[in-house]
């Protein structure tokens, strides 16, 4: 190629602007044809300067290729904008909104791809000049609605200010981020349920808190922070506690809290190692067992009271069934001895049988006691009981028996009426009297009697013993006998209603047990309260009477009579003593062993009077009466017992019996009730 097809080539590959005032001369010699004007050096240079505009130009599409390529390839929309008026964007930002790259360019796109809620903050900020991140809510072309991350800086384009932003869509960011704290919240208020207090700690320092702080230790969360844990742990605890806070794993253990106070709160433990900020953080949860111990200690005192309960009721069956057998045999013993002093007898002979009978007869108010005890209940014998009238017939029949050291105080509210059997309820009164009299122990000292209408029972009587008092409804009669005695210590107390258990140096220690058993039967409850050195106070609480005291009336001789009489009773001994009693006063008797044999005697035989035990095998009393009421007969039936072990009167239909007779009896009250049977 000549050096005229060169010039021209490199002509071609320059530009007018770059080739200046030269590159016109050279066009202008070339029109004319003047090659003569060119050197060898010109020409060289001209070709040195096409070659690098070539490389430069090459350059340049490689560099607008990349930028093309960063801008469509970002993860982010850029914008130029200067007050708003966007000058230039990338694709991304134009994909983000969905609209064209052309329809972003303007003063429209702020106004109608920002929130009108958020479009006030947005100018405030490109006024203030304000660089930095924040987020704001954009509208897309479709109407929808997205979170922007937006970052912006001040720049300038030349000399014009401008303000370049980066935008990126962070509603899922966002959305994760709130799916996140919800999680967070829902764990955290899991575990402040779970928990009375939630403690971060590292290396044994308290560095935040969480839940119902000041409840708990009594402290303020900022008096808490920055404090080692030991600082309010029990020092007996300080041991355990540092041994679990060197364990990595998860444990749980018991502790105890010191409160501002400086009373100690049992807590339980769970604790786990975890991080917070990347930074390995101790994480415990606190539960206050104050509440699950009470509940623990009341568990096991109803678990005692349970079993105390039960081992007395033991007693009282045992007592029960032996004063059963007993009485049986005193039947016998007393039956006849009294028959032998209706005799002709030798004087040294009348006072053996005296001595007998005598023997007998405290043997009788022994196993009464023991009945008592077990809590048999007097049949038909109950009546309203006026404590004020009879707590003061009370202080004159215990003048001697009582210690002449003790002052007696009484003190009776008015309405204090009780229904009842007149001699039991006397005789729980008297032991308790005299029991408080013992306990003062020969020393100077009062005792104190009060009564008064309660609506219900105190907290006291949530573990005394008796009837169970959420049976039966109030009011109930409150009787409070106190001494300030020597006192008991808890083992003396919990046994002092046993029967035969005592401390003293006289007595078989059936009082209390006897007085237990009264109160139970009359449907009340009994407790004691006391300590060595401060005395005793036995409560009562019994259901108290609206009835008024039936008027006294005299109870008219019945002259004795004959007739015949049906014994029934399991015990031979029995059956021939009380035919001896009867034959012997001019009736005429007929036996039987059982139930049965009695009503197969009953179909053929026509007799004035059924004598019939209530405890039997096969049939029993009052399955007997319930056959011959039901049958229609009317013949007088007395029950008699040696131990009832259960209310008669809910077995047995009112009227249905017309006399009951305890055993053992002696003649005068077995003709009494027989006669009284026949004649109504």
């Amino acid at each position: 190629m000549d050096a005229l097809a060169q010039l021209n080539e490199a002509l071609r590959a320059l530009t007018t602007a770059e080739a200046g005032h030269e590159l016109d001369a050279v066009r202008e010699a070339l029109a004319c044809h003047e090659p003569s004007m060119f050197t060898r050096e010109c020409g060289e240079a001209l070709l040195e300067l096409a070659r690098m505009r070539a490389a430069e130009r090459d350059a340049f599409l490689r560099a607008s290729e990349r930028a093309q390529m960063l801008s469509e390839a970002s993860f982010e929309g850029i914008m130029i904008h200067e007050n708003g008026s966007i000058i230039d964007a990338n694709q991304r930002l134009a994909d983000m909104l969905g609209y064209e790259p052309s329809e972003v360019l303007g003063e429209h796109t702020l106004p109608r791809c920002v929130a009108p809620e958020d479009q006030a903050f947005v100018l405030q900020r490109m006024r203030d000049r304000v660089e930095g991140e924040y987020v704001i809510t954009g509208i897309r072309k479709d109407g929808s609605r997205f979170r922007a991350e937006i970052l912006s800086k001040q720049g300038k384009l030349g000399v014009r200010p401008v303000r370049v932003a980066a935008v990126r869509d962070v509603t899922e960011r966002e959305r994760a981020a709130a799916q996140l704290k919800e999680s967070e919240t829902r764990l955290q208020e899991l575990a402040e349920a779970a928990f009375d207090l939630l403690g971060f700690s590292r290396q044994g320092v308290i560095v935040e808190l969480a839940g119902p702080v000041e409840a708990l230790t009594g402290y303020s969360k900022k008096a808490l922070l920055g404090r080692s844990v030991l600082d309010f742990v029990a020092p007996p605890e300080h041991e355990l506690t540092r041994r679990q806070m060197s364990t990595n794993g998860s444990v749980r253990y018991a502790s105890t809290v010191v409160r501002s106070t400086g009373e100690t709160v049992p807590v339980e433990i769970v604790a786990v190692l975890t991080t917070v900020d990347g930074i390995p953080t101790r994480l415990a949860g606190l539960r206050d067992l104050t509440e699950t111990h009470r509940m623990e200690q009341g568990r096991r005192e109803l678990e005692q009271q349970l079993e105390r309960s039960q081992r007395l009721d033991s007693l009282g069956v045992l007592a029960g069934g032996i004063a059963h057998d007993f009485n049986n045999l005193l039947v016998g013993i007393v039956g006849n001895a009294d028959l032998l002093l209706s005799g002709r007898l030798a004087e040294d002979q009348r006072e053996c049988v005296q001595g007998i009978l005598q023997a007998g007869n405290r043997a009788a108010t022994l196993t009464a006691q023991l009945l008592t005890y077990a809590g048999r209940r007097e049949f038909g014998q109950r009546e309203p009981i006026d404590l004020g009238e009879l707590l003061p017939e009370l202080r004159t029949l215990l003048g001697a028996a009582l210690s002449k050291k003790a002052a007696l105080e009484l003190s009776i509210a008015p309405g204090s009426a009780i229904s009842g059997n007149r001699a039991t309820i006397l005789q729980v009164l008297m032991n308790l009297l005299t029991n408080a009299s013992d306990a003062l122990a020969g020393a100077v000292g009062t005792i104190q009697v009060c009564t008064k209408r309660v609506a219900e029972p105190d907290a006291r009587f949530a573990q005394a013993l008796g009837a169970s008092l959420a049976d039966g409804a109030g009011p109930w009669i409150l009787i409070e006998v106190t001494d300030s005695g020597i006192g008991m210590d808890e083992a003396t107390k919990s046994r002092v209603f046993e029967p035969f258990f005592t401390t003293k140096s006289k007595g078989h220690g059936l009082g209390l047990a006897a007085t237990l058993g009264i109160v139970s039967s009359h449907g009340g409850a009994i407790s004691v309260q006391s300590a060595p050195g401060r005395g005793s106070t036995f409560a009562i609480l019994l259901p108290a009477s609206e009835e008024a005291k039936a008027p006294v009336t005299s109870v008219r001789a019945v002259a004795t009579r004959g007739g015949r009489v049906l014994i029934v009773d399991d015990e031979e001994l029995v059956r021939k003593q009380v035919r001896r009693m009867l034959e012997a006063h001019g009736y005429a008797v007929l036996e039987a062993r059982d139930g049965k044999s009695a009503l197969q005697l009953l179909e053929r035989e026509q007799v004035d009077l059924v004598f019939l035990d209530v405890t039997m095998p096969d049939l029993d009393g009052t399955e007997v009466v319930r056959t011959l009421r039901s049958r229609g007969s009317s013949v007088p039936i007395v029950l008699s017992s040696g131990y009832a072990d259960f209310e008669l009167d809910a077995r047995v239909d009112a009227g249905a019996i017309q006399g009951f007779l305890p055993k053992p009896f002696k003649i005068a009250d077995l003709l009494g009730c027989v006669e009284k049977a026949i004649l109504r």
